[in-house]
């Protein structure tokens, strides 16, 4: 499992505990609503930071190949045209 897959294990079972945590809490409901309310918006918080962290490397990589990809093209055509 890779280092994403571990953080998004962990955020799933960080927000399964404190979810569970709260709702055997002895707070009224509303406050209970409100904590897990406050937790989801983090969680989502987080989730979005991974999915841009992840999407800038994706971006990245993609680029990188594509760079490479040209590189080796021209690389090609000069082959060709030294051998025309």
């Amino acid at each position: 499992m890779g280092n994403s897959g571990k953080f998004m294990a962990f955020l799933a079972g960080a927000a399964a505990g404190a979810a569970i945590g709260l709702l055997m809490a002895p707070d009224k409901g509303d406050v209970t609503r409100e904590k897990l309310s406050r937790q989801a918006d983090d969680l989502l918080s987080d989730l979005e930071d991974q999915w841009e962290q992840s999407y800038a490397k994706i971006r990245d990589l993609a680029n990188n190949a594509l760079e490479e990809a040209e590189r080796l093209s021209e690389q090609a055509q000069q082959k060709v045209d030294d051998n025309a």
